[in-house]
């Protein structure tokens, strides 16, 4: 299994507090997520305490229409032409590199870097916590559209946001450097 269960119910509540997050139950599955993460599952598959979480939340499991929640707010209805493109946004896309985790943490991001070197792709620690430990550290991600890393289980569906300051306009100019100098060497090669 990708999800781990009390991560992702961490992470649930963080977004609830925050900017919130949505549901959409499509068939026999649910996805959850936010503007930094998604989740996909057969909703029999689901773990009961994120089933829990959402009910804490929004008062029921939305089955019929996909909707929305912040704290101190109603459940909101999203148009189901919107959360189609949303949820598509997070599954589709042009994937590129497939990176693994490399041994290195660079400003509260997990790096993620092809075999042999390249690109480094920064995973927000807290975000991270949806995966389980085992697959995040030895399971391979496709990297989509360049901003996105996606794991798909047999049941499951996992897409994180990413930073790559090498290539950001916002890094200030000394965190381009480090993360040009990272992108210039293989993380996961060990120094004899």
């Amino acid at each position: 299994m990708l999800i781990n269960e009390s991560g992702l119910v961490r992470c649930i509540k963080r977004a609830y507090r925050s900017a919130g997050y949505a549901v959409v139950t499509q068939d026999d599955s649910m996805a959850i997520y936010t503007e930094q993460w998604y989740v996909q599952c057969k909703r029999a598959a689901l773990p009961r305490k994120v089933l829990a979480t959402i009910v804490e939340h929004m008062g029921m499991i939305p089955d019929t229409a996909p909707m929305s929640i912040i704290k101190d707010g109603d459940p909101q209805l999203i148009m189901p032409d919107v959360a189609r493109d949303e949820t598509s946004h997070w599954r589709t896309g042009e994937r590129t590199d497939t990176v693994t985790m490399a041994t290195v943490i660079m400003q509260g991001y997990q790096i993620f870097q092809p075999e042999g070197g390249g690109a480094c792709y920064g995973v927000s620690l807290s975000d991270l916590e949806i995966m389980e430990r085992e697959i995040a550290e030895h399971g391979q991600a496709t990297v989509v559209d360049g901003d996105r890393l996606l794991w798909c289980g047999d049941n499951e569906v996992v897409a994180l946001d990413t930073v790559r300051k090498a290539r950001s306009s916002w890094a200030k100019e000394w965190e381009r450097a480090v993360w040009n100098a990272m992108e210039g060497v293989d993380l996961h090669k060990e120094e004899a």
